[in-house]
């Protein structure tokens, strides 16, 4: 019989909370440090994990299978084929998917068990628990994964793998690739977009930052869009890390001023800005020469001096309209979508009708401009390990993935004009 190396990793709903910080479930330190994988590339799997099974909690038919498989699949990827979720695959899904068929024997436990058990204020991993169950009472029953249960298992990872691509831990979702006889049931996919394609062009980019600078040289109205736009794009940011947002302490983190800095590096100096993004983690975004100009055009423009930031400045970089208060997410969203807005106004005053439907066909997709400036950045030259780090992506191989290098552009043009 195979012998079981794997964990429980998901304890019940009470004790979710206590599993973010280990106090509790130091078991699952010691179990990660046995594994032949980077101890923080599994800390970073099972924190994005156990966010998205916490998600489910409400719900506890829904978490109690969810948090099943999502625990089977992390055993299987870890202890089997020694991969983490950047390195998940359609290969893998799809060898998985045979497992949940044809489980090893040591995988298999008859009969239900708490993960998890009580010892001395400690959770401690049960010694019966297994990812698979038989439920039969008969002895002699063997392992069978009804077609309901496949179903089921392909659902959960289907959402489970599109948390990963919106959380950009993974650069697409591996599930829509499978073939037909692997899926079996008619299960509902959706494809992820490829992420490759989500970018502006460079002539509509040119074109927007046009628009936008005109606008605000002759109506001061203007500004806020044209530092917006300007400061996502070549900043690699969110949407929402513009605004204010919860921090894990449940405080608002408000992005000011004071978060743009001056380093040296070899006696050279240069700007950057300090992101917290998702998760509570910071990077540090530098700022190219070319920024500047409208750093200090927004400060000038909100009264503020001297012109380029001091550390102390506590302003918040987008002050609403009222005064002091910063603006929220949806605001930072609508000062994108009057951007685009006027850029498609002034496409049709000038007969380029297609050019304005396409444009305003992403009007919500604030990514577009974190896409592009990655995008153009890559292709201009800069060492993608270096755009990777200030993306806050997992992996420069993540990056790779998802965003065109400049060989890729031209290889793409070459085919383009190749004759037919």
């Amino acid at each position: 019989m195979s012998k079981f190396r794997g964990h429980p990793l998901f304890d019940t709903k009470e004790f979710l909370e206590a599993q973010i910080d280990f106090e509790e479930h130091r078991c699952l330190h010691a179990f990660f440090e046995r594994l032949a994988l980077p101890t923080e590339d599994l800390l970073r799997d099972f924190q994005l994990s156990l966010r998205f099974v916490a998600d489910y909690s409400d719900t506890p038919g829904t978490f109690n299978r969810f948090r099943g498989e999502v625990q089977r699949f992390l055993n299987y990827l870890w202890v089997t084929t020694r991969r983490t979720l950047v390195q998940v695959d359609q290969e893998v899904v799809q060898a998985y998917l045979k497992t949940l068929k044809n489980p090893p024997l040591g995988w298999i436990s008859r009969g239900i068990y708490p993960a998890f058990l009580d010892n001395n204020g400690l959770r401690e991993p049960n010694p019966k628990w297994r990812p698979f169950v038989i439920r039969s009472q008969d002895e002699e029953a063997k392992y069978h994964a009804t077609q309901s249960t496949l179903n089921s298992s392909r659902t959960v990872l289907q959402r489970f793998f599109s948390f990963l691509v919106q959380r950009e831990h993974l650069a697409k979702n591996p599930m829509p690739d499978l073939r037909r006889r692997d899926k079996r049931a008619k299960t509902q996919v959706v494809t992820a977009d490829d992420a490759t394609f989500r970018r502006l062009t460079d002539w509509q980019w040119s074109y927007l930052l046009e628009t936008l600078t005109v606008a605000a040289d002759e109506n001061p109205d203007f500004e806020r869009e044209l530092f917006v736009v300007i400061t996502m794009k070549t900043l690699f940011l969110r949407v929402g890390e513009l605004a204010p947002r919860p921090t894990d302490a449940n405080e608002d983190r408000v992005p000011v001023f004071g978060d743009f800095r001056i380093k040296a590096i070899q006696g050279e100096q240069y700007w950057s800005y300090a992101v917290f993004g998702k998760g509570d983690k910071a990077r540090s975004v530098t700022l190219p020469s070319g920024y500047l100009p409208f750093l200090k055009r927004w400060r000038e423009h909100l009264g503020l001096i001297p012109s380029l930031p001091l550390p102390t400045d506590n302003h918040p970089i987008l002050p609403s309209n009222r005064g002091g208060d910063a603006l929220g997410k949806r605001q930072v969203q609508r000062a994108y979508e009057s951007a685009i807005e006027l850029a498609a106004d002034r496409m049709l005053n000038e007969n380029l009708t297609e050019e304005a439907e396409r444009l305003r066909a992403i009007k919500t997709e604030t990514h577009y401009l974190r896409h592009t400036g990655a995008s153009q950045a890559i292709e201009g030259g800069i060492d993608i390990r270096h755009i990777s780090e200030e993306l806050g992506h997992a992996s420069a191989a993540f990056t790779e993935a998802v965003y065109v290098n400049s060989d890729q552009a031209r290889r793409r043009l070459a085919s383009r004009d190749r004759s037919i």
